[in-house]
C-alpha cells in the first residue's frame, strides 16, 4: 500500500479556499471581479458542508478541523452550525486572499496541487485556463 503524505495546512487551507469560492461560480480573472463578489455573495443560497470540504481537501477530520480553524481565524470564511450540519462559506477577505496570493501558491506548491488534482480534474481558474500546473 502507497505511503499517504500529508501536506501542510496551508496547501490544504488553499484547496479548501479554492472549492469554497467555487461556490460562487466567478473567475478570479474577471476584471470586475470585486464587484461581482459583493453580489455573489450576498444571492449565494447554497451551503457547503464539512464533509464537503474534507473531500475537497481528500484528508482526515482532524487536518479539515485545522483548516477551518485557520481560515475563520484569519477571516477567510465563516463556519456555522445549525440543524442540518456544518454551512462554510467564503468571505470577501478570502476572496482577495485567493485573488492576490493564488498565483504564489500555485508556483510555491505546483507538484503538490498536480499530485492533489490528479484524478479530480482543478477549478479552471486554478489553472489559468492551461494544462494543470
Amino acid at each position: 500500500m502507497p505511503e499517504r503524505r500529508y501536506k501542510g495546512y496551508r496547501i490544504y487551507a488553499f484547496i479548501a479556499l479554492s472549492r469554497l469560492f467555487a461556490e460562487l461560480n466567478l473567475d478570479l480573472a474577471q476584471p470586475d471581479l470585486t464587484a461581482r463578489v459583493e453580489e455573489a455573495l450576498l444571492s449565494y443560497r447554497g451551503r457547503v458542508s464539512k464533509e464537503e470540504v474534507l473531500h475537497a481537501i481528500r484528508s482526515n477530520s482532524h487536518m479539515t478541523e485545522k483548516v477551518l480553524e485557520y481560515l475563520t481565524s484569519e477571516k477567510f470564511a465563516t463556519v456555522t452550525r445549525d440543524e442540518q450540519g456544518y454551512d462554510i462559506r467564503i468571505t470577501r477577505a478570502g476572496v482577495e486572499h485567493l485573488r492576490e496570493y493564488h498565483r504564489f501558491y500555485r508556483g510555491l506548491y505546483g507538484r503538490e496541487l498536480a499530485e492533489h488534482y490528479r484524478y479530480v480534474r482543478p477549478p479552471d481558474w486554478l489553472t489559468g485556463r492551461s494544462p494543470p500546473f
